[in-house]
């Protein structure tokens, strides 16, 4: 997930290039919900998927699904990043699954596969990735009554497209969502999305594959990466226009990561804290010295001792009781004087 980075360094490069004057994707509202899974047609729509996750992903790389065997009273859905699997969440799931509750940990599109795999996530699009989000949240409505969904980076931006159009969910955990690149205006990430949509398609490994993990592919793929940070961009549009179906949710963000940017996701809490929802955002210090891939293990430059127990605690209760490891920031401005002031903006 760090190649989000050198897709922001990109644009400052080639920013002179960077087509003007184009209207951004926004998204169509999805159609209308259909009725709430059985718990059985949820285990088959999994099925399907983890079947062909087999056919195309490496070991490691398919779908989780960990059940009770029925419908449970809470179902957990975990979103991986950029270029990682759902492995990234198996440890958090387990825990989560330990109190009763059914996880879900679906593959992203195109990612993890065994042949080309960097080649591969180039194929992805924001449209696939949307409707990803949208067939995942009504498999979840299978798995259990009260429904909450995690995303980390690629994930949290479908998280927050979920946050968008799913009020059958109850609360949504976006960590360190990739709604924007970092290291630039918040305004330039349209047209880094434009130029790295436009440029040649570059794919370009970062480090050696790691035998002990095949499925967490660090490199970069810029056109996989410029349809990511389009989704990132039609869920910013859609929060300034209009206000979000899911009313809690949760922002955990990291003050070392300059990979993704901070002031779109607080933007995005604005925005739907306008629109009736109830956002809080927390943050790990830069104390922490935490990587953009927050999950991380710990032998790979992460700390999930630290990390894991306040996921957790977002995705149980919303909330995080550490002050010590993770600030909750302000809320967001409210009031008269305030909307004046973006609106003077």
């Amino acid at each position: 997930m760090r190649v989000l980075v050198t897709l922001g360094a990109a644009a400052a490069l080639f920013a002179g290039a960077a087509c003007g004057g184009v209207a951004p994707h926004v998204a169509s509202v999805p159609a209308e919900h259909s009725d709430t899974l059985s718990y059985s047609d949820a285990l088959l729509r999994i099925g399907i998927r983890q079947r062909h996750d087999d056919s195309v992903a490496v070991a490691n790389g398919r779908s989780i699904l960990m059940t009770h065997g029925d419908r449970a009273t809470r179902a957990y859905v975990l979103l991986h990043g950029f270029t990682d699997a759902p492995t990234q969440f198996a440890t958090v799931g387990a825990h989560l699954f330990a109190d009763g509750a059914n996880v879900y940990i679906p593959r992203l599109p195109h990612h993890a596969e065994r042949a080309s795999p960097l080649r591969a996530i180039g194929r992805v699009t924001s449209d696939e990735l949307a409707r990803f989000a949208d067939s995942t949240a009504q498999i979840a409505r299978g798995l259990g009554d009260t429904i909450i969904v995690v995303g980390l980076s690629a994930g949290g931006v479908l998280a927050g497209w979920i946050t968008e159009y799913h009020p059958e969910v109850l609360r949504t955990v976006l960590i360190a969502p990739a709604l924007a690149p970092g290291r630039l205006p918040t305004n330039e990430g349209e047209s880094v999305v434009i130029l790295a949509s436009k440029l040649p398609e570059v794919v370009r490994r970062t480090a050696p594959v790691d035998t002990a993990r095949p499925e967490n592919i660090p490199g970069i793929n810029t056109r996989g990466l410029a349809e990511l940070l389009r989704l990132g961009q039609r869920v910013r549009d859609r929060a300034a226009m209009a206000p979000p179906s899911v009313r809690d949710v949760v922002f955990l963000l990291n003050e070392a990561d300059h990979t993704v940017s901070e002031d779109a996701a607080l933007e995005a809490a604005q925005h739907w804290m306008d629109r009736g929802a109830t956002p809080k955002a927390y943050r790990f210090g830069v104390g922490a010295k935490l990587p953009h891939n927050v999950m991380e293990l710990t032998a790979h430059g992460g700390n999930t001792e630290l990390v894991y127990p306040i996921v957790e605690a977002l995705a149980r209760e919303g909330a995080a009781e550490s002050p010590e490891i993770v600030q909750l920031l302000g809320a967001p401005c409210d009031g008269f004087w305030c909307k004046l002031r973006r609106w003077m903006r």
